[in-house]
């Protein structure tokens, strides 16, 4: 994950003294919330042992069982935040910094399919853990686009209860900004985490002892 932090400052000294704040609260938070998404390219990887899958499974904390120790579905998920703000003016040569976009991306990166090397292309075998591996990853983009549009939501939310930062000294403003993206950042991340856990749940309902039985017979 990434932050970038983007800063316009309106410079006002020419103004008359009237039209500075004494402080911030006069000023309206009303950023606007982009959010933009990605499934990612899905890569399939013929390299590995089913040995070597089996290993990599388990430091992923994943446990496949039978003929399905032979494949492996993984994915990462990128959460990045950008913050454009804009400076307006306060007293006593002061200023406010004000979040006036909140661009979010959301999405899957590096979907990867992993298939034993040991197993013959076009086998029965191969095609069922095959279809096995390309349901997880389905599982996967559906669990993100339920999410996409709440997540969204949340994140309108927040930039509600949000309020200007004062800021006394114009060198301070990349402090303020980072503050803003952190503060976005801190109440972000848990619903990331939570996405995180309910692909988990979904996966699970596919790796149970019942199904696994049921595509293992397939090729019986």
């Amino acid at each position: 994950m990434t932050k970038k932090l983007f800063f316009i400052l309106i410079f006002s000294c020419f103004l008359p003294r009237h039209v500075f704040a004494a402080d911030c609260s006069s000023y309206e938070v009303n950023p606007k919330i982009s959010m933009t998404s990605s499934f990612g390219q899905l890569t399939y990887n013929h390299e590995k042992t089913s040995s070597e899958i089996t290993s990599l499974a388990k430091s992923l904390n994943i446990s496949e069982q039978g003929i399905f120790a032979s494949g492996l579905s993984t994915v990462n998920i990128n959460f990045d935040i950008e913050v454009y703000t804009v400076g307006k003016p306060a007293e006593n040569s002061a200023f406010c910094i004000i979040p006036t976009e909140i661009k979010i991306f959301l999405g899957l990166d590096s979907p990867t399919i992993y298939l034993a090397n040991g197993i013959a292309n076009n086998t029965c075998k191969y095609n069922v853990v095959l279809h096995h591996e390309q349901v997880h990853q389905q599982i996967n983009q559906s669990v993100l686009e339920y999410y996409l549009p709440l997540f969204k939501q949340s994140a309108a939310k927040i930039a509600s209860t949000l309020k200007p930062i004062y800021i006394s000294d114009i060198n301070d403003a990349q402090k303020a900004i980072k503050q803003i993206t952190e503060t976005y950042n801190q109440k972000l991340l848990p619903l990331v985490n939570y996405i995180k856990k309910e692909m988990l749940t979904e996966q699970q309902k596919l790796d149970n002892q019942q199904n696994y039985l049921f595509e293992s017979a397939l090729c019986k």
